[in-house]
């Protein structure tokens, strides 16, 4: 009845693959992200399997767990309910595909380590920086699953490589395969120019140092850089705020991409923060509670700049209301 699963390119959607292959016995798989879908890049019809994306036109079962794509589905008239699958509010993908199979199967120790591993690095629930940056398995395949230089169709292979590895080998001997070791040794390589792309356009949003505002839009080309790590340079600060330009196929627009993610220090904290309910307030995206996006459109240079201050005020001002809300 189903012969391929569609899932998200990084380690929650290769995970959630993995375990959907394994209990489906599927091996076909395809990687798209979230705009393939929305843009109907990727033809998907009823014998396949969606994983950690949007909806699409229409596929045979639906895995996920973002509101915003469960919001979005709404919009469309459809009941999420009705649709074959599952959607929870979970830490990650691959906890919403173990929930639905474990109703039937008896879950492998194994499978189980790698869903909770999947819960920790999609919702970045760490406890500590060194908890973050520790050594591990997982980090590694995640960081060799980041690396993005080389031609796609390769990378393509890499994930399918990967994918069928965490099966029949394990997390642990995957991560430690020569081509993930590689990958995962020249991502920490780029992590260092990222740090420095960073440390050059460090700011804050508030005079309190809440929140770390990286503002790129007055770069040429769009800054690859994981906005996580600016937080190794203030640690105490709750959560940074990423604004780049948009860029349609390498060419800079003046439209505007907003992108926010708790840090490690926020978790500590008595009030309760959701990122995506900011951004949803404002109408301009959505996301998890630790990590949201939004996008606004602006016609002219002039336009884009006047909307840039008046999202971050606005940004900052649900960032505020939320913090006394939960005080």
């Amino acid at each position: 009845m189903f012969n391929r699963i569609v899932t998200h390119d990084d380690f929650d959607g290769v995970a959630s693959a993995a375990l959907t292959g394994y209990f489906m016995q599927i091996e076909r798989v395809a990687f798209a992200g979230p705009g393939d879908i929305q843009n109907a890049r990727v033809s998907t019809g009823q014998a396949d399997i969606v994983c950690d994306l949007p909806y699409p036109l229409q596929c045979g079962m639906w895995f996920d767990h973002h509101e915003a794509n469960l919001e979005e589905v709404r919009l469309r008239g459809i009941d999420p309910d009705s649709l074959p699958g599952l959607r929870l509010a979970a830490p990650s993908c691959a906890r919403v595909v173990l929930e639905w199979f474990g109703r039937e199967f008896e879950i492998e120790p194994d499978l189980e380590t790698l869903t909770a591993e999947a819960d920790r690095i999609d919702s970045f629930g760490y406890q500590s920086i060194e908890e973050w940056r520790a050594e591990s398995p997982a980090h590694a395949l995640d960081s060799a699953l980041k690396y993005r230089e080389g031609a796609p169709a390769e990378r393509r292979e890499f994930l399918r490589r990967v994918t069928a590895s965490l099966v029949d080998e394990g997390l642990e001997a995957t991560a430690a395969s020569s081509e993930a070791v590689a990958k995962a040794e020249a991502f920490r390589r780029d992590e260092e120019r990222m740090l420095k792309v960073i440390q050059d356009s460090f700011g804050y949003l508030d005079p309190e140092h809440e929140i770390i505002l990286l503002d790129f839009t007055g770069h040429a080309r769009r800054a690859a850089v994981v906005k996580n790590l600016a937080q190794l340079i203030d640690p105490a600060a709750l959560a940074v705020l990423e604004v780049n330009s948009m860029f349609e196929r390498g060419v800079k627009t003046t439209d505007l991409v907003f992108s926010m993610s708790l840090n490690i220090a926020s978790f500590s904290r008595p009030e309760s923060r959701d990122l995506g309910a900011i951004m949803r307030a404002l109408d301009i995206g959505s996301g998890h509670a630790g990590a949201a996006s939004g996008r606004v459109a602006c016609g002219s240079k002039p336009e884009m700049l006047k909307a840039l201050r008046r999202t971050l005020d606005d940004i900052l001002a649900e960032w505020r209301r939320q913090g006394a809300a939960g005080a």
